[in-house]
């Protein structure tokens, strides 16, 4: 019993590293400007889109991390997330305002919404622990489905489950604070692109 339950743990830890935020994010991110490349947006804010939405915020968790400010790389604890959450938040805002000058307005509504999820999940945690991991691939499922249709990736709702399964095996979240994540992200995210999309 043991030697499963130990199996099982670490497939729980291999799907919470392949499915990890510090990865999805950057892969959102490149997915949305992608669809705006394809409508003739420049490489150089695709790089300045990482930079503020990806790398600085990344660079800001590695910095928790060597500092001892975040206590481990799932950042366990409520409180070590915060100071990421509102870091991110204020880089991220930078992104919708650049990309809104720039003219490119489809992109920065999208970009809005997932500002505005960020901002939720960050309320949401300053009073009650919520998976991000669950949020992400739920944020990435709402995405990649309204670009490109439930038909062709309606798996991807069979990732964000073996996520939250891992979340919890890894006993990181319990079911509640990974369904809430994944359902929230489903849903905002969802809502906002089909408002923008009409």
């Amino acid at each position: 019993m043991k030697r499963l339950e130990g199996k099982s743990h670490l497939w729980a830890w291999v799907v919470s590293r392949v499915f990890d935020p510090i990865v999805e994010i950057p892969l959102i991110l490149v997915l949305v400007a992608w669809v705006a490349l394809s409508n003739g947006l420049r490489w150089r804010f695709i790089v300045f889109l990482l930079v503020f939405e990806a790398i600085l915020p990344a660079g800001f968790f590695v910095f928790g991390l060597l500092t001892k400010k975040i206590k481990d790389w799932d950042i366990t604890r409520r409180q070590d997330r915060m100071g990421l959450y509102f870091f991110t938040i204020f880089t991220h805002l930078f992104g919708v305002i650049y990309a809104y000058f720039l003219g490119k307005h489809e992109l920065s509504e999208v970009l809005l919404i997932l500002w505005g999820l960020a901002v939720i999940f960050a309320v949401v945690t300053y009073f009650w622990k919520i998976s991000v991991h669950a949020g992400v691939n739920g944020a990435l499922v709402a995405v990649v489905n309204h670009y490109y249709g439930w038909g062709r990736f309606w798996w991807l709702v069979v990732v964000l489950l073996l996520v939250l399964w891992a979340r919890v095996v890894m006993k990181k979240h319990t079911v509640a604070q990974v369904s809430m994540g994944a359902i929230m992200a489903l849903a905002w995210v969802s809502f906002g692109l089909s408002v923008i999309s009409n």
